[in-house]
């Protein structure tokens, strides 16, 4: 069974995707695509390289990949860090919680580990730059904002004056968020998880990013990949976004929306496309790796999950866009495969681009426009 071609307008705009709601982020079970086995399949790349050219790519590369990273922690054991993660636990969780108490023990486990020398070099950033440098890949690092008007007990908690351990010396997050910038690495915003629908919200995380860097920043990626398509893409452009990079899933990898093409996202109440491009996102770490979510798998299942997207990707000339945290950099497996994955796809020779440097391309260079292709298979035909 296929999803048929009619239904690609809905699936393309969002149509069949459910609301969040304070707990919980829809993910692949709701989605069509999982239901008729083709999550797997661009299906809407393939049906446009049908009839039409396939994209076409800086140095004649075949096919592009996008890099990303969401910072979600820079310390483990900082004292400052944990006492505000412990004081947002204590406002937005029930504390008679059993989950409550663990997490505020394993918080004060930590700052005193911390009190006492234990190393804080969770991220290792210099390793994920060192490694990207071998392959000459630049990628995007979505950061948090440090101000968060709203709180929700899934906030990131660290400050852009926080300092941390980078090839050595200590420097302050905003001073590690200057130098990836100035090296040609790209800084967005991952906003919190309460403003995927506050436009004013969305507007401040925006800026606090802006104020570090001295200049604007055109992508974004949200929290936990919460989103909704009454809101959230209207939000990021009146917001001043150019580029999103969050239709994609928590506990699967694949198409979400049946492409690996940039596309223009979709106000689903307005019924309007909007000048906000998506890069989709085609799998992320956690969703392969992590022990007691997603997929739950080990580094070879894990590797050969990616290979088969990249062939997907790669016969029909889409973007392979992965995401890896930074803080998984010693989590078992999670290295090891986000360095086999690079070398395998140097191999395959792709270009090698940051999310606003796939979307200015597309922008300028490419001639597909997905919605209008998709619509067309709902008109009436003689």
């Amino acid at each position: 069974m296929s999803i048929a071609k009619r239904d690609f307008y809905r699936l393309l705009t969002g149509a069949y995707e459910p609301l969040p709601n304070e707990t919980s982020v829809p993910d692949f079970a709701h989605n069509p695509l999982n239901q008729t086995g083709e999550l797997y399949q661009p299906v809407i790349d393939k049906t446009w390289n049908l009839e039409n050219d396939k994209p076409t790519w800086p140095g004649d590369k075949t096919f592009a990949v996008c890099l990303t990273h969401d910072v979600d922690v820079v310390s483990k054991f900082n004292l400052s860090q944990n006492l505000r993660s412990i004081s947002n636990i204590m406002k937005t969780r029930s504390l008679r919680s059993a989950e409550t108490i663990r997490l505020i023990f394993n918080h004060k486990i930590s700052a005193i580990a911390g009190l006492f020398g234990k190393d804080d070099q969770v991220c290792k950033f210099e390793d994920w730059i060192a490694l990207e440098k071998q392959y000459n890949a630049r990628s995007t690092f979505f950061f948090a904002p440090e101000q968060v008007r709203k709180i929700h007990n899934s906030d990131c908690m660290y400050k852009y004056n926080q300092e941390i351990n980078f090839q050595g010396k200590s420097i302050s997050v905003a001073e590690l968020m200057r130098l990836f910038d100035a090296e040609g690495w790209e800084i967005g915003l991952h906003p919190s998880w309460n403003a995927h629908a506050d436009l004013d919200e969305m507007k401040f995380q925006k800026e606090q990013i802006e104020s570090v860097l001295g200049h604007s920043i055109q992508s974004v990626r949200q929290h936990f990949l919460k989103y909704d398509p009454i809101h959230t893409h209207r939000v990021q452009s009146l917001a001043g976004f150019e580029y999103d990079s969050t239709i994609g899933f928590n506990d699967n990898v694949g198409f979400r929306r049946g492409t690996s093409y940039p596309f223009l996202c979709f106000d689903v109440n307005a019924g309007e496309q909007l000048p906000l491009l998506q890069i989709p996102l085609i799998a992320q770490d956690g969703a392969l790796l992590a022990s007691k979510k997603g997929m739950r798998l080990n580094e070879k299942n894990a590797f050969e999950y990616i290979e088969i997207l990249v062939q997907e990707i790669k016969k029909v000339g889409g973007v392979l866009t992965l995401s890896w945290h930074p803080h998984t950099r010693d989590y078992p497996g999670f290295w090891a495969v986000y360095r086999n994955v690079l070398e395998l796809l140097a191999n395959e020779n792709p270009w090698f681009a940051t999310v606003s440097e796939v979307g200015k391309w597309w922008s300028n260079n490419v001639d597909i426009d997905l919605l209008k292709f998709t619509r067309n298979f709902d008109q009436p035909h003689p």
